[in-house]
């Protein structure tokens, strides 16, 4: 009689919401709000308003993402 138990995943499922959840968008957006921090942090206004542009870009691309699929 073979052993059973060693073929069994000890993976835990997660809930339903949590599996349904875009992680990738949620990374996009994190990653945007910390360099927008950092700059604002190290740079002061003049840095911020130089990251602002591409920032603002790439939210338009995440947002983009979300909206088209």
């Amino acid at each position: 009689m073979a052993d059973m138990t060693a073929t069994k995943s000890t993976r835990k499922a997660l809930p339903k919401m949590l599996e349904n959840e875009p992680w990738g968008i949620w990374a996009a957006i994190l990653l945007v709000i910390a360099v927008l921090v950092i700059a604002g942090l190290t740079m002061g206004l003049s840095g911020l308003v130089m990251v602002m542009v591409p920032a603002s870009i790439g939210i338009l691309a995440v947002l983009s993402l979300v909206v088209f699929g």
